[in-house]
């Protein structure tokens, strides 16, 4: 007795001549019927085909069945994802190796949890999260695994450093003294003042028999200073003394 699936492969369909030139497809009812007793009965789908999408972030894995697949599929840890399909034989081609640098790093084939199983395991370079979807396209069958690498947290944002702004140093501007505004321009001439000492040039004088006298004026200042003295001891305090050489 043929398997299943080689049933299916020996199912043909021959056209049937009909008359006024027309053709149609002829199937007899026992063969179709023998045919869904038979799938019935085995109740699998097999695996066709796998297909790979590896990005650096995003990885997209699709399986491609012969049925509607009974699969099941779990994430122990957060860099394998394992794929477990009710099917029984082996997977040729497997492992896939992949290079490493994106975010699939292998698919390989793991231990079945029973005698009717078989398991795939997707490794991971990085932590990610998977989604699985089954699509239909007719008796055709499509299980999806989309794989998102974990967002890495944002990096710490710079530590501030504080700049000692100098600052410059400015000469003191000259002070004027304060003006008194009731003094005109004129008035806030500079002044020179002199010494209380006023020195006056010598005199000089002629007496009556020809001789020159030299007279000395000192007007004195008061108080210890009397003003000038004479050759006698004389003190010539607001008076006149006339010495003769």
């Amino acid at each position: 007795m043929l398997s299943p699936h080689q049933v299916i492969c020996c199912w043909r369909v021959w056209p049937v001549n009909l008359k006024g030139g027309g053709m149609i497809y002829r199937i007899r009812n026992w063969v179709v019927a023998t045919l869904v007793l038979l799938c019935a009965q085995a109740g699998a789908a097999s695996l066709s085909d796998i297909q790979v999408s590896n990005g650096d972030r995003q990885a997209r894995i699709t399986f491609s069945f012969i049925g509607d697949p009974d699969y099941a599929f779990s994430q122990e840890g957060k860099r394998t994802v394992a794929l477990d399909i009710k099917q029984t034989g082996v997977i040729q081609g497997l492992p896939l190796q992949f290079s490493g640098n994106n975010l699939v790093k292998a698919i390989r084939s793991g231990t079945a949890k029973d005698a009717q199983s078989l398991r795939l395991v997707v490794d991971l370079t990085e932590n990610g999260k998977t989604e699985a979807v089954k699509r239909q396209s007719g008796g055709n069958y499509t299980v999806v695994f989309t794989i998102n690498a974990d967002t890495p947290p944002p990096p710490p944002p710079p530590p501030v450093v504080a700049k000692r702004v100098e600052t410059p140093v400015v000469a003191p501007r000259p002070t004027e003294p304060a003006r008194n505004p009731f003094k005109t321009n004129q008035d806030r001439a500079t002044a020179v003042t002199s010494s209380n000492t006023v020195t006056r040039p010598a005199a000089r004088a002629t007496s009556s028999n020809g001789d020159k006298v030299v007279i000395a004026i000192d007007a004195g200042h008061g108080g210890q200073d009397p003003g000038a003295i004479g050759p006698g001891g004389t003190r010539g305090e607001k008076r006149d003394d006339f010495y003769r050489p």
